[in-house]
């Protein structure tokens, strides 16, 4: 019996620290239901709008870069304009000077081609007409020796 009023009084004790829990749980579950809870999102509304406005900003900044590239890609050239006009005026100076030479070396050779032919010409007539030889090495050199 002693072992049985043993464990009355624990049950005993036990069951009072549980009512004694239980009508601390009640105290703060009337608490908690007191409490209103506001769900406030004015910092989120107010943080987004600050990112969008900087996002924007940044986005116009952006545009505005994009368009100053394509503005300097089409003035851009691979050549200024200087070095094309004065390559340009190189390449046609060229071409007349080769055009200039290849004129001058066929006007040279058809001139040694009628001096070659004069000189047949005059040889041939020479041994023709022996008496014309005389009466120009006479007109050449009136003074003196005529060497044939």
């Amino acid at each position: 019996m002693a072992k049985l009023e043993e464990i009355a009084a624990l049950l005993t004790e036990e069951i009072e620290g549980f009512n004694t829990s239980v009508t601390k749980l009640e105290k703060l579950s009337k608490k908690l239901k007191e409490v209103k809870v506001k769900a406030d999102a004015s910092k989120i509304e107010y943080l987004l709008e600050t990112h969008l406005k900087k996002q924007e900003r940044f986005e116009a900044i952006q545009e505005k870069n994009t368009k100053e590239l394509l503005n300097s890609l089409d003035r851009s050239r691979l050549f200024p304009k200087w070095s094309v006009v004065v390559g340009s005026f190189f390449v046609v100076l060229l071409l007349v000077l080769g055009f200039i030479t290849l004129s001058y070396r066929h006007k040279n050779r058809e001139l040694k081609d009628n001096i070659l032919q004069l000189e047949n010409h005059y040889q041939g007539f020479i041994k023709e007409h022996p008496k014309v030889e005389e009466q120009y090495l006479n007109w050449v050199n009136p003074n003196g020796n005529h060497a044939k």
